[in-house]
């Protein structure tokens, strides 16, 4: 029987696009027959990087000696005993990190791809191109970004509209996008939390002639009752639910039917509990979609019965030697054991940050 007996973490920033960087934070274990797990989360809150740094090495440590066959054993003695309510969200993120790669020894172990494992039919899974189309780019930059995204076999793309202040600039942004890309490319909008519940009404219905493929987290993510209103007034699909961390939360989105598709972010407590949340909401009939960590999150979507599409960030691939092609829309997963990842040991150390 194998016990994890090493681990190695490391925080890297990498350049992904003009101006931006993605930030996350790695880990690997190691087993007692050499076999090695990966893991790692993007951190998008720059001042919480070393908090969530230190967190992972802590629960790393806690489960050196332990089986990664018993993975759901070691995800709920993780969460049960490092979670408190003002650090929830940090400790669900650092057990993310752990979960992850104790899955992909497990994996490893049993010969599998983890999307296999996990009972998928298919390695192939819808993603959608989620860079290049932030809404701080002139039109002329968002049109020429898209048909990139086209160029590089994606038939889904998102856009971010949460800076766009009036009504003609939304469409404006939009119809060019539409024209550029065509009837058959779905195009996903992305409010990040910024807009008003009468502001995406009025701005939703007059996008819906572009038969946007959903509007992305119109309003502050704790607003169920605004999500379900907007819901209501509007023939799009709605999508949130990526900062959601605890099962109560995707409950109240549920229950008031505040959105048509559940967007779940591994942070949730990694692979274990992100499952847990995808088959939640298959009980509800609805579908679910990635945020963030395409290389793992595929994986997951791929198993699930209601999942939908994956978010397809280009920002962690030059720490791994090899990731997933996109071939028609789709991302074509690999038949290694696990997650078919390996981590580039120059890359590690050439991308790394003092954190």
């Amino acid at each position: 029987m194998a016990k994890v007996t090493r681990y190695e973490t490391w925080v890297v920033r990498i350049p992904y696009e003009e101006g931006r960087f993605g930030t996350h934070v790695v880990l690997r274990l190691t087993d007692s027959d050499g076999r090695q797990g990966v893991g790692y989360v993007s951190n998008l809150t720059p001042w919480a990087v070393k908090a969530q740094h230190a967190a992972v090495e802590a629960f790393a440590e806690r489960v050196l000696g332990r089986d990664p066959m018993a993975v759901e054993a070691i995800n709920a003695d993780l969460l049960r005993t490092g979670t408190r309510p003002q650090f929830g969200g940090l400790a669900r993120s650092a057990v993310s990190v752990v979960d992850i790669a104790v899955w992909d020894l497990k994996a490893k172990a049993l010969g599998q791809p983890l999307y296999r494992l996990l009972g998928a039919q298919d390695n192939r899974v819808t993603a959608y191109a989620s860079w290049n189309l932030w809404w701080q780019y002139d039109i002329q930059t968002l049109v020429r970004h898209a048909e990139e995204h086209v160029g590089r076999g994606f038939r889904q793309m998102k856009y971010r509209m949460g800076g766009v202040q009036t009504l003609e600039e939304a469409v404006e942004r939009t119809r060019a996008l539409r024209e550029a890309v065509g009837p058959d490319v779905d195009l996903l909008v992305d409010i990040n939390w910024s807009w008003t519940v009468d502001k995406v009404i009025r701005i939703g219905r007059a996008l819906e002639p572009f038969g946007l493929y959903w509007i992305e987290d119109p309003i502050p993510a704790d607003d169920y009752e605004g999500l379900a209103q907007i819901n209501r007034a509007l023939q799009t699909r709605i999508c949130a639910g990526e900062t959601y961390h605890e099962p109560q939360q995707f409950r109240s989105l549920l229950d008031r039917r505040g959105a048509d598709c559940v967007m779940i972010d591994l942070e949730v407590g990694g692979v274990t509990q992100w499952l847990k949340v995808a088959h939640l909401v298959e009980a509800y009939g609805l579908p679910v979609a990635s945020h963030t960590c395409t290389e793992v999150s595929a994986h997951l979507v791929a198993a699930a019965a209601n999942g939908l599409t994956v978010e397809y960030l280009p920002w962690a691939q030059p720490i791994f030697a090899r990731t997933a092609a996109v071939q028609e829309g789709k991302l074509v997963l690999s038949e290694a054991p696990g997650l078919g990842l390996d981590l580039d040991e120059a890359a590690l150390e050439r991308f790394r940050l003092d954190s």
